[in-house]
């Protein structure tokens, strides 16, 4: 299995989708920085604190390179750039969501995936599956954007449109 660091947004759609154990049948442990745990572990309506400590799944791993954690700092958010930093220094597969983090860690040619990603894996591997209802979920209770366009094609890729 490859190694994965993950963002925060992944996780906390994951676990509001009560799908967090997907992360663990596909990629095995899932490596978290400081910064991720720290914002996991807040409430933020409409999301409860999810406690990653209390998952035997997850790791807590801080990146070496706190320069390098501060430059990306100055454009994205301390959890993306500690997991940015973090998946370089690793050589591991990054899960993320926002736009300006998956734009940086491209930028740095690290390979990553978000929650339509990981979400189209499992349907793949026989662990969920139909998506749709789960996307419809994520749209109408939690806002998550993703345009049409996007999910349209998406459904389309995955046979479910």
């Amino acid at each position: 299995m490859a190694i994965v660091v993950s963002d925060t947004s992944p996780i906390r759609a994951l676990h509001f989708l009560k799908e967090l154990t997907l992360l663990e049948q596909l990629f095995g442990t899932i490596i978290v920085p400081p910064a991720v745990a720290d914002e996991l572990a807040r409430t933020r309506q409409p999301f409860t604190a999810i406690d990653v400590s209390s998952f035997h799944n997850f790791e807590i791993r801080a990146p070496q390179d706190r320069q390098l954690v501060q430059t990306y700092v100055e454009t994205i958010d301390d959890g993306e750039a500690e997991a940015i930093v973090l998946a370089i220094e690793l050589k591991a597969t990054l899960l993320i969501d926002e736009v300006a983090g998956r734009s940086a860690a491209a930028a740095a040619g690290l390979p990553y995936m978000g929650v339509l990603g990981v979400l189209s894996l499992a349907k793949r591997q026989g662990l969920i599956s139909d998506i749709r209802p789960l996307l419809d979920r994520l749209r109408l209770e939690l806002r998550f954007r993703i345009a049409q366009d996007l999910y349209d094609q998406f459904l389309k890729s995955i046979g479910e449109l």
